[in-house]
């Protein structure tokens, strides 16, 4: 649906949507989470994701990442070139009587913004992407990372009868079963709450995402102890969900390394991006724990 008119029309983003949306997603030639599929689709109710494609550049406008009460627009992904598309969009927000604002612009694009002198522009740093090395990830090498090689060693050592099974039709009950148990004790409010509820929809529609989503089970016997869940954008394995009951000792470090090892036999990947924190200390420090390449920086561009 490419509009050649001057009019911007926003279409709610469905996954009806996902074959328009997919080819310029995987054309961002970005690490970021954000022009993922499960990056958008996990949170399209929460950001209120609507699109349009407009001279073959797809333009997504939802609300700011700091703050859901403000309209804002994602970095447009196309073939317009960003002073175009930043004027047609002061056109439409002018006429819709709101603040034109793009969300979560990435640290390597954000030098396009500041020559068309924005109003402001202000650090999210509570939403930077943690991105590591894919082989550091599946090695654990070096002296930085001795204590996540001593946490899987003792996995291994405490339960031998492991294994790891790729998520389908034959062990996605059991991996609903799992999350249903760990989520008895928790309420669905607030943030996380969307979270929890996003991933019981991923395990519900598991089968409509094939060749996109890729996952892994962790066995302990007969008995689910972890999963997790990727996508693979160019060399980037991007792992959207990983659920893991903390009474197996070690389960967190063996299953991020095996998600990492699984993914590596079937696509040529050099990075893995474990996304954000949300502002959370706990997950800040657990993502700093795994020794992160590099942090992507997002900003807010207000005109």
């Amino acid at each position: 649906m490419n509009q050649d008119n001057n009019r911007l029309h926003f279409h709610r983003l469905t996954f009806n949507s996902l074959p328009l949306v997919l080819p310029y997603l995987r054309s961002s030639g970005s690490r970021s989470c954000d022009y993922t599929v499960g990056g958008i689709y996990q949170w399209i109710d929460y950001f209120k994701y609507h699109y349009c494609i407009y001279h073959d550049t797809l333009l997504i406008k939802g609300v700011a990442e700091d703050d859901v009460k403000r309209t804002a627009f994602s970095l447009p992904l196309g073939a317009m070139p960003i002073a175009e598309v930043v004027e047609v969009l002061r056109k439409y927000c002018s006429a819709e009587g709101i603040t034109l604002e793009f969300s979560a612009v990435t640290e390597e694009r954000i030098h396009d913004f500041q020559a068309l002198s924005p109003t402001a522009i202000t650090e999210l740093t509570q939403w930077s992407d943690y991105i590591y090395s894919a082989d550091k990830l599946a090695t654990f090498a070096g002296n930085k990372m001795k204590r996540k090689r001593n946490h899987v060693n003792k996995f291994i050592a405490t339960y031998p009868n492991h294994h790891i099974e790729p998520i389908g039709n034959g062990n996605l009950p059991r991996v609903k079963e799992f999350f249903h148990r760990l989520c008895l004790e928790k309420t669905d409010n607030g943030m996380a709450g969307y979270e929890r509820n996003q991933t019981r929809r991923v395990l519900h529609d598991f089968a409509h995402y094939q060749g996109i989503f890729e996952g892994i089970a962790l066995f302990v016997g007969d008995e689910v102890a972890a999963f997790a869940i990727g996508e693979v954008t160019g060399s980037t394995l991007h792992v959207h969900i990983e659920k893991t009951d903390h009474s197996f000792d070690g389960a967190n470090e063996f299953i991020a390394q095996s998600m990492v090892r699984h993914i590596a036999a079937s696509h040529h990947i050099d990075m893995v991006n474990r996304e954000d924190d949300a502002g959370d200390p706990g997950l800040r420090q657990s993502k700093l724990s795994y020794c992160p390449d590099l942090i992507l920086r997002k900003f807010n561009v207000i005109f």
